[in-house]
């Protein structure tokens, strides 16, 4: 039975390339392709240029050996006497064939009717062009000498007198200069081909080593961070720090965003850990210690400490969901009606603090607001702060809304209670810090608060009411909606 592969399996070897080998790639093949074409039109241009100048040195031969030629009555051809020149001299590698077939036939034919030919070919057998012509030219074909020599030759169509049947004029050249430059030609080619191949890579490679440096002090810096060494600077701003330039800028935001988001999903639950352990202490402790004594337990008791433990398990876990607002971002969550959370949430602690027959008030400034975000996350800070206010207050607490273009949503809780010291300010959000025993609580309330206005980009500031003399805190989180 046949397996079915894997998505690793089933990859293409192109996607398991590395980066500096698709780039390797993708520079040298196009500068081959480019190298091979221009090379081939360079030398066909070059080849076409030489053979044209032996074409027209031939043509200027032909038209001087045909001024020599006559054509007598009797049909056969006399050339007229005249001075030594290259065509005189035995065996010079100039030569000419005067024969009266077509070209066709010059071409093909086994033994071609030559009816005049040039002294230089003294008594060796009449010459013959080979098929076929060459690269770069049409005209010229190559032909051997009576010395085995290469040739060069040529047709031309002559007519010696008028009325007479056409005749045609082979002129032969040494080819051996012009094959030797041919070669030159090829060699340089070839050479400079190579030379300008070796430079290219040599270039892709200090290319890739230059340019993919930077992604190489990235990977070293994220590979250190297993293993911290001591005194280091934080991740964020190892990653932060690095020149990667503009290109990998965002990249370079990106993961330190990313590692900042994670250590603050990683001390937030260690947070809420701390937070849980701090505040199952307390009905622990009274259940340890009216086991202790060895009195019978009353179950009223029993049931209020573990329905309060089981509350707060409840309550630490939603908190532990709501952390996946820190891991996607600010944009995580759905829009949440600040004003009705806020009204749910006064409801609930007039009833956990009707005792105290405080007035509770709702200030709203601006329009409706509409945050983005979770909403445990909102309800647990409102809950946490209204409710130290409502354990200070002496009759009032004030929640007022706002929002702001640069500053997002804007809470501020007062109350007219004590207030607090600036020692207590500076020393307030710390977990399980409480500065009166006798008030119910667990010291948790603003270190929770703190905690999730982090989360949102936000600050959380203590102060002086001006309006209620007692303590204002004041809450700044990203993600208002416009």
């Amino acid at each position: 039975m046949l397996l079915p592969l894997s998505p690793v399996s089933q990859r293409s070897p192109a996607r398991r390339w590395s980066l500096a080998a698709r780039m390797a790639v993708l520079v040298i093949v196009p500068s081959l392709l480019v190298m091979v074409l221009g090379g081939w039109w360079l030398r066909y241009e070059v080849h076409a240029s030489l053979l044209g100048s032996m074409s027209r040195t031939l043509e200027e031969k032909s038209e001087r050996i045909n001024a020599r030629l006559a054509l007598l009555p009797d049909g056969k051809v006399q050339e007229a006497a005249g001075g030594s020149d290259e065509f005189s001299a035995i065996f010079s590698g100039w030569y000419w064939q005067l024969q009266g077939q077509a070209p066709a036939q010059l071409r093909t034919a086994a033994a071609p009717v030559v009816l005049a030919r040039s002294r230089s070919l003294w008594d060796q057998p009449d010459l013959l062009a080979h098929r076929g012509g060459l690269w770069g030219s049409e005209q010229l074909q190559t032909s051997l000498g009576p010395q085995q020599e290469p040739l060069i030759v040529q047709h031309f169509a002559v007519q010696l007198a008028a009325g007479a049947a056409p005749m045609y004029l082979q002129v032969f050249g040494p080819a051996q200069p012009l094959l030797a430059s041919l070669r030159r030609i090829d060699q340089i080619l070839g050479i400079t081909g190579a030379v300008l191949l070796l430079l290219i890579g040599a270039l892709v490679w200090l290319q890739l080593r230059v340019g993919l440096a930077p992604l190489k002090r990235l990977v070293d810096v994220i590979a250190g961070l297993g293993k911290p060494l001591p005194g280091a600077a934080p991740a964020t701003e190892q990653i932060a720090q690095l020149p990667l330039g503009a290109d990998l800028q965002p990249l370079q935001q990106e993961l330190a965003a990313l590692l900042a988001r994670n250590t603050q999903v990683v001390e937030r639950s260690r947070s809420h850990a701390a937070d849980l352990n701090h505040a199952l202490k307390k009905p622990l402790s009274l259940l340890m210690a009216h086991a202790g004594s060895g009195a019978a337990v009353p179950a009223d008791l029993v049931l209020q400490q573990t329905t309060a433990m089981a509350r707060l398990i409840d309550r630490y876990q939603a908190r532990t969901f709501s952390d996946a607002t820190l891991v996607h971002g600010a944009s995580a969550g759905l829009p949440i009606d600040v004003r009705a959370c806020a009204l749910q949430m006064l409801a609930m602690l007039r009833q956990l603090h009707q005792a105290s027959d405080l007035d509770w008030q709702l200030v709203e400034e601006g329009s409706a607001l509409w945050w983005r975000g979770e909403r445990a996350d909102l309800e647990e800070l409102l809950g946490n702060l209204l409710d130290n206010a409502g354990k200070w207050a002496a009759s009032q607490v004030r929640l007022t809304l706002q929002g702001s273009a640069t500053q997002g949503l804007v809470l501020r809780v007062e109350d007219d209670g004590p207030g607090m010291t600036a020692e207590q300010m500076q020393a307030a959000g710390a977990r399980g810090q409480r500065f009166d025993e006798t008030v119910a609580g667990t010291g948790l309330g603003l270190s929770i608060a703190q905690h999730i206005v982090q989360g949102y980009d936000g600050q959380l500031q203590l102060r002086k009411s001006e309006a209620l003399k007692g303590l204002l805190v004041r809450v700044e989180m990203a993600g208002l909606l416009g």
